[in-house]
């Protein structure tokens, strides 16, 4: 796990220190109360340890969740594009309290010049409130159980990008998700431009949250397609009896 945005969690705890009353006597309490009448509803009921007031706020209408490969949700897509993303543990309780179409008040950080946003609170339009209490984030989903084989084809939507704004695959026009180690999508880049088609085959899941893989092959036509590596696994190997299959790399100047 390594940190994510350094900035975003001193600022964070900042707020709270400023935020918070220093003693528990009479005018601790006085200060409590003058804070507590300066929050909002949604703030008020909001359940978490930071005050999110100070962060920026964004509004947006909900095109679709963002799904992972191993069935969980690490965030949304909003209708004008932006990738907005929450910690692996708020997944299934965003799912709960918003739905697609709906308009959403997000408190959190933006990319520079990515369409992306790291979450730290969202209101939905009845006023249910979700406080991601994770400053730091996995590189990966914790639900690492591979699902099944799909085969997804279709017009790309847009390119995806993780938190570290780099290219990490594709969303497709019909909502399903592509992911690429980032290595992989930046070699293959131009397949992943807004309206291009692609095919792509891998191990991912299928539900009510949406569809998404991790791509093992993938081109722009089912008869083009290439083999890429998958996360952090090497690149795949000459295949089983061919000529190279049997040879150690690095091994033939020995």
């Amino acid at each position: 796990m390594r940190s994510l945005l350094s900035l975003p969690a001193f600022f964070l705890a900042s707020s709270v220190a400023l935020a918070a009353p220093a003693s528990q006597g009479p005018a601790g309490r006085q200060d409590a109360a003058a804070f507590a009448s300066h929050q909002t509803a949604t703030e008020k009921e909001a359940d978490g340890v930071y005050d999110l007031s100070g962060l920026p706020r964004f509004t947006g209408q909900v095109a679709q969740f963002l799904p992972s490969s191993h069935g969980s949700v690490i965030g949304l897509v909003l209708a004008d594009g932006t990738q907005v993303f929450v910690s692996p543990d708020q997944g299934h309780t965003l799912a709960g309290s918003i739905k697609p179409g709906e308009t959403v008040e997000i408190r959190g950080i933006k990319g520079r010049t990515l369409p992306i946003i790291r979450a730290f609170g969202i209101t939905s339009p009845r006023g249910r409130s979700m406080q991601d209490t994770f400053i730091a984030m996995p590189r990966q989903s914790t639900e690492m159980i591979a699902g099944p084989d799909l085969v997804l084809h279709g017009e790309v939507w847009m390119p995806l990008y993780d938190l570290d704004g780099k290219l990490s695959g594709a969303v497709l026009k019909d909502h399903s998700v592509i992911y690429l180690a980032p290595s992989e999508a930046a070699r293959l880049a131009a397949w992943l431009k807004p309206g291009q088609m692609l095919y792509a085959v891998g191990t991912g899941s299928s539900g009510d949250l949406g569809v998404a893989i991790d791509a093992r092959e993938i081109g722009p036509a089912a008869n083009q397609m290439v083999g890429v590596a998958v996360g952090n696994a090497p690149p795949p190997g000459p295949a089983p009896g061919s000529a190279g299959y049997d040879i150690i790399p690095g091994s033939e100047g020995h």
